[in-house]
């Protein structure tokens, strides 16, 4: 689909999603922020108000309108965000700093595009709105439930269905998103350091520690200690 971006405007592009410029104006002034889902999941916005991130949803348009006035907040945030990234050697606890900025930038977009979109009254066929349904209940029994079974009994559907429907919505099964909220929080949990891998695989409901981190080794491709390791 084609969108015509004027002044004022925001184009959210998606994980999985590419976009094309095919013409541009001589006075058009682009401001970008692009940022990783790692990234993202360290604000642990996912955990605490998931409905912040209803813009990233494949029912909502990518499209957002706003006012002179929040525009202007948007781009001071992100000037306040380059300058910190760009003087964060300074002083202690810059990494923190930027990352709270960054946060507070996320649930601004959030709230505009709920006051634009209102999203619970988007309209989408039988299909995305069942695939919507799946990933509004999924952040709230992640870590009890983590087989398609059981979100396909709340759903009362067949898992079939449901990953079948899923994976045509939004090109992932529901298999997959339930490892990636999970293998989300798992990483939010060992940016903790008070918190050992032990108690993180018994906060995500694991049945000890070796399964937690073969379940993490798999999806990841190391270990739970390893990324602990790792810089964000």
């Amino acid at each position: 689909m084609e969108y015509n971006l004027k002044k004022n405007n925001i184009l959210m592009v998606a994980p999985n999603t590419v976009r094309q410029f095919l013409n541009v104006s001589p006075d058009c002034r682009l401001t970008s922020i692009i940022f990783t889902s790692a990234y993202l999941s360290a604000t642990s916005i996912h955990t605490k108000n998931v409905e912040a991130f209803d813009f990233l949803s494949s029912q909502v348009n990518p499209l957002l309108v706003i006012d002179q006035e929040p525009a202007d907040n948007l781009i001071s945030i992100m000037k306040i965000l380059e300058s910190k990234m760009d003087n964060r050697n300074d002083l202690a606890f810059q990494d923190e700093v930027v990352l709270s900025i960054f946060t507070g930038f996320i649930y601004e977009i959030g709230a505009l595009y709920q006051k634009q979109q209102k999203i619970a009254e988007v309209k989408g066929t039988r299909k995305e709105e069942l695939t919507f349904r799946f990933l509004k209940i999924l952040p709230q029994h992640f870590k009890e439930e983590r087989s398609v079974q059981a979100y396909a009994a709340m759903l009362n559907i067949t898992p079939k269905y449901l990953s079948q429907t899923v994976k045509e919505i939004t090109g992932k099964t529901a298999g997959e998103f339930i490892d990636e909220i999970v293998i989300l929080e798992a990483k939010v949990a060992l940016n903790d350091p008070s918190l050992t891998i032990a108690q993180i695989a018994a906060y995500l409901n694991f049945a000890d520690q070796f399964f937690f981190s073969k379940f993490f080794k798999k999806q990841c491709g190391t270990s739970p200690s390893k990324y602990r390791q790792t810089p964000l």
